[in-house]
């Protein structure tokens, strides 16, 4: 059977598969028609832009729109400014860098993973993971950070997250 045999076969059967059947489409709703009430997005006014706005408390970034602290997500974002960023998701929390060589260690690479677990800028809401590895004759391998250095990262990225709010409670 040649190819455009086959073709010629499926298309026949997909044509007797069709049962002739034409079905109206349903009468378009006026908006006289249409239910009142809250918006799909927001639950409240129906402006998809209150779907992004805080909410519950008036904490940034409590909203629909972030499922974290807007505050830590901040200032995780600034404190690995100076890293490749690879992923940066706002909704899970989750913010991956790639391998960074500082020119004063060129021997020695750093890796971090920040993950925002909350939406209260508290320490439980905040995790960062640190991955080293060292250069030698076979290439790259492994090697333990240190745990201080995370607790470091974590303590400054707190700091700055707090500063950012008092600033945004000053200004209102």
């Amino acid at each position: 059977m040649t190819f455009k045999s086959r073709i010629l076969s499926v298309l026949a059967l997909f044509l007797a598969a069709c049962t002739g059947t034409v079905v109206p489409p349903e009468k378009n709703p006026l908006p006289q028609d249409t239910k009142a009430g809250p918006g799909m997005f927001s639950g409240e006014s129906g402006n998809i832009l209150d779907a992004f706005r805080p909410s519950g408390g008036g904490e940034f970034g409590t909203g629909a729109g972030l499922n974290v602290n807007g505050y830590l997500w901040r200032a995780s974002l600034e404190a690995v400014s100076f890293l490749p960023v690879v992923q940066a998701d706002s909704a899970g929390g989750v913010i991956v860098t790639d391998w960074y060589t500082s020119p004063e260690a060129p021997t020695e690479r750093v890796k971090l993973n920040v993950y925002i677990l909350g939406t209260k800028l508290r320490p439980e809401s905040l995790r960062v993971s640190v991955f080293k590895q060292n250069k030698t004759a076979d290439g790259w391998t492994n090697a333990k950070a240190s745990d201080d250095t995370g607790r470091q990262l974590e303590d400054t990225i707190l700091t700055r997250a707090r500063i950012l709010r008092v600033k945004e409670k000053a200004s209102n």
